[in-house]
C-alpha cells in the first residue's frame, strides 16, 4: 500500500472524517483527499505531523505496519496470545527432540566417558536455577553455532578464535559468580 492509502486506513480505524482529519492537521479537505487518493505525496513534515495526530508512529504511516505502540488492547492482546501459542507450540517441539533424543541414548550402549558427562549434566539441570540453565543454553548454542562457522572454508580463523575467546571469558565470569554466590548462601 502507499502512504496515502495508509493514512486513509488509519484515518478511517480512528474514525475520522476528511474534514475532521483536515481540521485538526490545519489543511484543505482537498489537499487531504489528493494525499490519500496518492494525487499528492506529502513532505516528511506533513507525515510527522499526521502521526503527531493521529497517535501513530511514522513507520505505520509510511509501510502500513504497526509498531507496538500502534497496537489498540485488543490488538495487543492478539499479539500476546499469538506469541504465547508459538512459544508453547516450539517448546512442544522441542520436548518431542528431547524425549526422542533421551530415549535413543538410554537404548544405546554408552562409553564410560559419555555416561558420566551425561549423569553430571543431569545432576547439573536438576540443581540449577533458570538463569543459569538459559545462560549455559545461549553459550551450548553460540558454541554449536561457530562451531559450524568455523567448518567453512572462508571463515576467518582469527575472528573466530577471538569469538572463542570472549565466550569463554563471560562463562568464566559467569561460573565465578555462580559458584561464588552458592558458597555464600
Amino acid at each position: 500500500m502507499s502512504i496515502g492509502d495508509n493514512i486513509k486506513a488509519i484515518r478511517k480505524e480512528r474514525k475520522l472524517t476528511q474534514e475532521q482529519l483536515a481540521k485538526v492537521m490545519n489543511i484543505s479537505r482537498s489537499y487531504l483527499s489528493d494525499i490519500e487518493n496518492n494525487r499528492k505525496n506529502p513532505s516528511s513534515k506533513t507525515i510527522e505531523a499526521l502521526a503527531e495526530k493521529l497517535n501513530v508512529s511514522m513507520f505505520y504511516i509510511t509501510t502500513g505496519k504497526k509498531t507496538l505502540n500502534d497496537l489498540d488492547d485488543s490488538e495487543l492482546k492478539k499479539q500476546i496470545e499469538s506469541v504465547g501459542n508459538n512459544i508453547n507450540a516450539e517448546n512442544d517441539g522441542v520436548s518431542q527432540f528431547v524425549k526422542k533424543r533421551l530415549k535413543e541414548i538410554s537404548e544405546s550402549e554408552l562409553e564410560y566417558t559419555v555416561s558420566q558427562y551425561l549423569a553430571n549434566v543431569l545432576v547439573f539441570l536438576r540443581q540449577s536455577n533458570e538463569e543459569d540453565l538459559r545462560t549455559l543454553t545461549v553459550f551450548i548454542v553460540q558454541l554449536i553455532k561457530y562451531k559450524n562457522i568455523g567448518k567453512r572454508e572462508h571463515t576467518n580463523q582469527e575472528e573466530l578464535l577471538e569469538f572463542i575467546e570472549r565466550e569463554t571469558k563471560e562463562f568464566k565470569e559467569f561460573l565465578i559468580q555462580r559458584f561464588h554466590y552458592k558458597a555464600g548462601e
